[in-house]
């Protein structure tokens, strides 16, 4: 499973993205950062299909999206959460929300109401708001009806913007063990983040932004050790001290090791 972008220059209304070439692989978590406005989530809606192509082509599996036969697997094999959660929200009640592709796709009522037990489990989802209208329940619970719709339909990858903003620490911890999972049984997941410290700990992958083009792109510590916040600067340290970060992709882990020595 991979998505390729030949040479994409692309935007909303105007080019904004310019001759970007990126490949990304299945079991691959892949960060992007970058200041407000730099083209992560324009980049992100690229990769969905969702953007204008001005040049350049976006390839899946080896092959064309303007083959139509494989547009359609793409979407089915892509599920994406859009920053704002409430914009992908359409339906009267949260349950109808989370099940509506698999109505679409015409599934039976046995198969979709087996398929959502199993996603509500997953997410340890609470069963008590799925009569409740989408827009009225809490920016946690429109984030993880937001993620149960996705997940439903199995996707193959995921494309996620911003997907913990707003959520608290346990939530944000659940949401993140369910993507480990996920990754782990060999799901893409492509994301963008402001928080450095959740990137330096799940990414494989970090592309950096910068006014529509990437200008970095590596592991998390190739990467991230080279940002200015406050948990960087003491990997930097410790690091030009000469301990062995090799295997430490968190603070709480880098506080476990210094606490052992």
């Amino acid at each position: 499973m991979s998505i390729e972008l030949k040479n994409i220059s692309a935007g909303y209304t105007v080019e904004y993205l310019k001759d970007i070439n990126l490949k990304f692989k299945n079991d691959e978590w892949t960060f992007f950062i970058g200041e407000t406005g730099s083209g992560k989530s324009t980049l992100l809606q690229t990769l969905a299909h969702l953007t204008k192509i001005f040049n350049g082509e976006l390839i899946f599996n080896e092959k064309t999206l303007k083959d139509k036969k494989n547009l359609r697997e793409f979407r089915d094999r892509v599920g994406v959460m859009f920053q704002y959660t409430e914009k992908q929200f359409f339906c009267n009640t949260v349950k109808e929300e989370i099940v509506y592709i698999l109505k679409r796709k015409k599934l039976s009522e046995k198969e979709i109401e087996e398929k959502l037990e199993k996603v509500l489990d997953l997410l340890n989802f609470p069963r008590d708001i799925l009569e409740n209208s989408p827009f009225e329940i809490s920016g946690g619970q429109k984030r993880f009806t937001a993620l149960a719709s996705i997940l439903i339909n199995e996707p193959k990858i995921l494309l996620l913007d911003e997907p913990t903003a707003g959520l608290d620490i346990e939530n944000k911890r659940v949401f993140y063990s369910v993507l480990e999972r996920l990754k782990n049984s060999g799901v893409m997941i492509v994301q963008s983040s402001h928080t450095l410290e959740d990137v330096f700990k799940y990414g494989d992958r970090v592309i950096k932004f910068e006014r529509g083009r990437v200008i970095k792109d590596g592991t998390p510590k190739e990467i991230l050790l080279e940002e200015k916040t406050e948990t960087m600067e003491i990997f930097r340290l410790l690091s030009k001290k000469g301990v062995d970060l090799t295997d430490i992709k968190s603070i709480e882990e880098l506080c476990e090791v210094m606490l052992g020595e």
